[in-house]
């Protein structure tokens, strides 16, 4: 059963949010202290503990937001009459132009989602399956194959070795979409 949100419709409240935001996304979530957060936003400590028990409360509660916003736009892009490939490109540009602003110290920070992997799984397949169902992604892959590679995929996310490579996660997650799904042969068909 899903925990009751508490109510953060406070202008006081929104300014922590949308000031600890800033900074997260800026210099990462451990860099930040709570008084840097307050002096910011212009709110006093004891109007940060009044909303938040801690720092890692507001942390769960940006990255919840973040995920259903996540969620949204990826049930948005999926409702659209457009075909499977279409629907990749924009769910990729969307998450790309969103990444784009965030540090990846953040990204780091907050990828601990273990409460959101299963729903992210379950909308994954439906999404696979229904793009097998219209023929636009190959039948003769098993969905939960293709959602186990993702997620190994989504390790070198979580491991931050892709920074060896890219300095940019924006141009990282534009490369391995890429070769995700158009592969290795530059003599296929990218739509």
């Amino acid at each position: 059963m899903k925990e009751k949100k508490k109510e953060y419709t406070s202008k006081k409240c929104t300014q922590l949010i949308e000031t600890a935001k800033k900074l997260f996304f800026k210099h990462g979530v451990k860099r930040i202290t709570i008084g840097e957060i307050c002096k910011e936003s212009n709110v006093s400590k004891v109007t940060f503990y009044k909303y938040f028990s801690n720092k890692d409360e507001l942390v769960r509660y940006i990255r919840d937001e973040l995920i259903e916003q996540g969620f949204s736009k990826f049930d948005e892009i999926n409702e659209l009459d457009i075909g499977f490939p279409e629907k990749v490109k924009l769910i990729t540009q969307w998450r790309i132009d969103f990444f784009s602003n965030i540090k990846s110290e953040f990204i780091e920070d907050i990828l601990s989602v273990e409460d959101t992997i299963e729903e992210m799984k379950s909308r994954y397949l439906k999404n696979i399956e229904a793009g097998q169902i219209k023929g636009e992604v190959r039948n003769d892959l098993s969905p939960e194959l293709i959602w186990l590679v993702t997620e190994k995929l989504n390790e070198l996310v979580r491991d931050g070795s892709w920074k060896v490579i890219f300095s940019d996660y924006s141009e990282f997650q534009k490369q391995l979409r890429s070769i995700y799904f158009y592969g290795l042969l530059d003599d296929l068909q990218k739509p």
